[in-house]
């Protein structure tokens, strides 16, 4: 038996192929008083586990498999990262996991996993709460893998070695971690923009509504009624769209009007 065994628990997973991963993980055990359980990848605290794998965190679909197998639930699967970015921005982000089009970076082509606006958007107001200078915090759209079919999204320090081990990111990314909740209230899929989604992001900060899936521009010659219908589907508690209408392509906007309409969803245009 591990400590929650049959109970919903929030799962960290930490990759060992990824330094940013490693650092989040050290830090959150360092300062909270997590356990070693009868799995010897596992430790336990309060609801949460954290699970340590040499895995990388892109191949790992289908993982609340492997959590099965072990006899544990999870309410949701947070996945600590390395962020990326070629032009070296200094970022703590958040974001659902999924193809819109070709799998490049792990999972399946045209398939996302089920996101978790609730808990996702509770960790970036936690962590805006707590700025950490020189860095941006924000949403990303939905990208890269792997495919996860219970509530799930991945938190990033980065880029650079300098930042993921600075302090005060990884200080304000394990509040968010251990502090983030979904408060019931359904969540939204965000329509349009950059891949940073600025205007959601802001929008999602300022009114407390919840995002998971976003769809940036750069993936709407990918997106289908079929797939848009997918990601409604694997939106925890989906309520409705929140589209940046500026950021968003006329036939996505007539798309995305007619399913708001058809299921009486909600639809806030930005």
């Amino acid at each position: 038996m591990i400590e929650g065994e049959n109970i919903q628990l929030k799962v960290l997973v930490e990759s060992g192929q990824d330094p940013s991963s490693k650092s989040i993980s050290a830090y959150i055990i360092d300062h909270y008083p997590f356990q070693h359980s009868t799995i010897k990848e596992i430790l336990t605290y309060n609801g949460y586990a954290l699970y340590r794998s040499e895995e990388r965190h892109l191949n790992m679909n289908g993982f609340e498999e492997v959590l099965a197998e072990l006899g544990m639930k999870a309410s949701t699967i947070i996945f600590l990262s390395k962020h990326s970015s070629q032009a070296k921005i200094k970022s703590l982000t958040v974001h659902a996991m999924g193809n819109i089009g070709e799998a490049l970076l792990g999972g399946f082509p045209s398939q996302v996993s089920m996101s978790d606006p609730g808990n996702m958007s509770s960790a970036l107001r936690i962590m805006r709460k707590n700025p950490v200078e020189g860095f941006n915090i924000t949403f990303e759209a939905t990208h890269h893998g792997p495919l996860i079919k219970v509530p799930s999204f991945f938190i990033e320090i980065g880029t650079e070695k300098e930042d993921w081990e600075n302090r005060s990111a990884l200080e304000t990314v394990s509040k968010a971690v251990m502090n983030c909740s979904d408060d019931g209230k359904g969540g939204f899929i965000g329509i349009g923009g950059g891949h940073y989604s600025p205007k959601i992001t802001e929008y999602a900060v300022s009114s407390g509504i919840n995002v998971g899936h976003i769809l940036s521009k750069h993936t709407h010659e990918f997106l289908t009624v079929d797939l848009l219908k997918q990601c409604m589907d694997r939106t925890k508690g989906f309520r409705g769209f929140l589209v940046d209408w500026k950021g968003t392509r006329g036939p996505i906007r007539e798309m995305v009007r007619n399913i708001a309409s058809e299921g009486s969803y909600e639809l806030i245009s930005i």
